[in-house]
């Protein structure tokens, strides 16, 4: 089931993939205070506990029949394996007091390991001899164990000299009655101050994917460039998932054999690594593999043409090896939930005049989800438009993904693929009116969320209603109810009547000031709209927000919106400026689910700044409203 070797292909792609490369050095507040936050929480040094994030490489027996005599002879095997790409890291947190050395699940806290420094006869730090630069080695040894255990651990965010000389410390403490660890955890503490100081967060590449490992080689480039490096992307994932499963495995059997020669329930040597290691990946994972399956079936049955050695029918037969070892692994009922992306007709078909008999079968076994192109599929039963994430950290351009058949394909076949659109020359008094009679509002309920991607379109929210001010074509024209006007493909949304009632809760404001509520309802009703609205009035003061808001200020801000203290402690570090600069994915990525309503809030917030001619007309209202407020509490 192995797919290493079956899915490269030694002629490196000749194909550069389109698009621009992230060139701003600006880096977001949000970007900054994660990394380090990150860092801080898993490296850091109190009294006489000091712990540190690292990698676990591989663990070895001192045995001859493993010719394994010295550690040198390990470092040869760790250096061998490495070349041939056997090395399967796991996160963990190695933790060191005056008593032991601890590993711990990055996750759950939980402890691995826990190798008293007596037991430790050996610490060494092995520098720049495989691809990771900085690796700390342990060799240990109970009283309960023939032969000692030669340990790996990669330092990915501190020097492995720093945690030698810690380790080294706190043995020497113990063995000669001295008191020196706690001079070079000073040291240590400083170095991982300076070091947190000067954390820069890694951009997210938004251009080319990174040098291609060689796998697919296409023949002509002609449009066909970018899809084929969605391809690459696609297969290395989907190998590296494979790879995890078969690592989780082995460590599962490992497991097992010693726990059938097991004389006792103690835990052994190494166990508690194995046992993470042996920890099959999550469901979303699963899923993540799965669609990138059929992702792949898409792509080659477009690229069919245009690739080869290996060719698409080829490496069809190469990704059945994969999608039943998943489907084994992840159970039957798994690959049936997955809708997204639907195959297009011309995968489908492809599929179907290629694959063997036993491949057939188990196609079919996944369920119309797989067998039933999106063509077949009514409109309001297709799945969102997927868009894929890559363990590179390359982000494919959007319209790749909205432009093709897996996800325009309708009923009666292909629809025309959306461009996106220049600015209409017509006013929006000419779209809403015939003949000089005005027309009635005519408003859309957005199916799938979108996000613009240049000054002509318009971000949307899944179950947002807009106006609509154009409808010709394949990009309409909507406007949010901010006022902010742009193109959105017609595909992600659907004409709506005002009159319905679930159309109210989309238009609750629960964010305005009384004045602006007020006012807002009075422009409403001179316009004699039908639209039902729902006004939900705050009940406690609203407190201030701009750009020269101080920390401080910012979290009373964010106390007073309702938000978790997560998210408050999250944001709370930064200045109003740093907060206004945060979009939705990054707000997202610090908050969790909660991202969304705080990115809201943000966005309203800095519409009433604009509204009011910036901060002093709002500052002013806050301030007299403040004072009243104080002045009514002192009576």
């Amino acid at each position: 089931q192995k797919m290493k070797g079956m899915l490269r292909n030694p002629v490196p792609s000749s194909c550069h993939c389109s698009g621009v490369a992230r060139s701003d050095s600006k880096l977001s507040a949000k970007a900054l205070y994660e990394q380090r936050k990150k860092y801080s929480n898993s490296n850091f040094i109190m009294q006489e506990t000091s712990q540190y994030h690292v990698e676990h490489l591989s663990t070895f027996v001192m045995d001859k029949t493993e010719s394994i005599v010295t550690v040198d002879d390990a470092i040869k095997k760790l250096i061998l394996l490495d070349s041939k790409d056997k090395i399967w890291t796991q996160e963990m947190l190695l933790q060191v007091t005056d008593k032991s050395v601890r590993l711990l699940d990055c996750d759950t806290q939980e402890e691995l390991e826990n190798f008293p420094l007596s037991t430790i006869h050996m610490c060494q730090a092995v520098l720049n001899q495989t691809r990771y630069p900085s690796v700390l080695l342990l060799v240990c040894q109970d009283k309960d164990q023939h032969k000692p255990d030669i340990h790996f651990f990669n330092c990915d965010e501190v020097e492995a000299e720093m945690v030698h000389a810690d380790i080294d410390s706190a043995i020497g403490d113990i063995k000669h009655g001295k008191n020196m660890r706690l001079q070079t955890l000073k040291v240590n503490q400083e170095k991982m101050k300076r070091h947190r100081e000067t954390i820069l967060p890694p951009s997210a590449p938004k251009g080319p994917p990174p040098a291609a490992r060689g796998r697919v080689a296409a023949v002509d480039t002609q449009g066909e460039t970018s899809h084929t490096q969605i391809l690459n992307c696609a297969l290395d994932d989907i190998e590296i998932f494979v790879a995890q499963l078969q690592k989780a495995a082995e460590a599962f059997a490992q497991l097992n054999q010693r726990n059938k020669s097991k004389k006792n329930k103690k835990k052994g040597p190494a166990e508690g690594m194995l046992t993470l290691r042996a920890k099959p990946p999550t469901e979303a994972e699963f899923i993540d593999s799965l669609q990138k399956l059929k992702l792949a079936f898409n792509l080659l049955a477009k690229l069919k043409k245009h690739i080869q050695n290996p060719s698409a029918s080829e490496l069809v037969h190469f990704l059945f090896g994969p999608l039943e070892l998943v489907r084994s692994c992840g159970g039957p009922e798994l690959p049936r939930s997955v809708i997204a992306p639907h195959l297009c007709k011309d995968a489908v078909d492809f599929l179907r005049g290629h694959l063997t008999p036993k491949e057939m079968t188990i196609f079919e076994l996944l369920g119309e989800r797989w067998t039933k192109p999106r063509a077949e599929w009514p409109r309001d039963q297709c799945a969102p438009p997927y868009y894929p994430k890559f363990r590179n950290g390359w982000e494919p351009p959007a319209e790749l993904f909205l432009t093709s058949p897996w996800e325009t394909e309708g009923p009666s076949g292909p629809s025309v693929s959306p461009i996106s659109p220049s600015y209409s020359k017509h006013s929006t008094e000419d779209v809403r009116s015939f003949n000089g009679i005005p027309q009635p509002p005519k408003y859309a309920k957005i199916r799938y969320s979108f996000v613009a991607r240049n000054a002509n379109e318009l971000s949307v929210l899944q179950d947002e209603i807009l106006e609509v001010l154009e409808d010709e074509k394949q990009w309409w024209k909507l406007r949010n109810r901010s006022g902010q006007a742009g193109y959105v493909p017609y595909n992600i949304l659907d004409v709506v009547t005002i009159e319905e009632p679930e159309l109210s809760h989309p238009y609750q404001v629960t964010y305005m000031l009384p004045i602006l509520i007020e006012e807002l309802l009075t422009k409403i009703n001179n316009k004699q709209t039908p639209r039902k609205l729902h006004v939900e009035r705050p009940s406690s003061i609203q407190v201030p927000l701009s750009s020269d808001s101080k920390p401080e200020q910012v979290t009373a801000w964010l106390s007073s919106k309702g938000f978790s203290k997560s998210t408050v402690d999250c944001l709370g570090i930064l200045t109003g400026a740093q907060l206004f600069s945060l979009n939705k994915e990054e707000l997202k990525a610090v908050c969790g689910d909660e991202g969304s309503r705080v990115f809201s809030q943000v966005t309203v917030q800095k519409e009433l700044l604009e509204k009011s001619g910036g901060t002093s007309e709002l500052q002013e209202i806050l301030t007299r409203r403040q004072e009243r407020i104080d002045s009514s509490n002192r009576y």
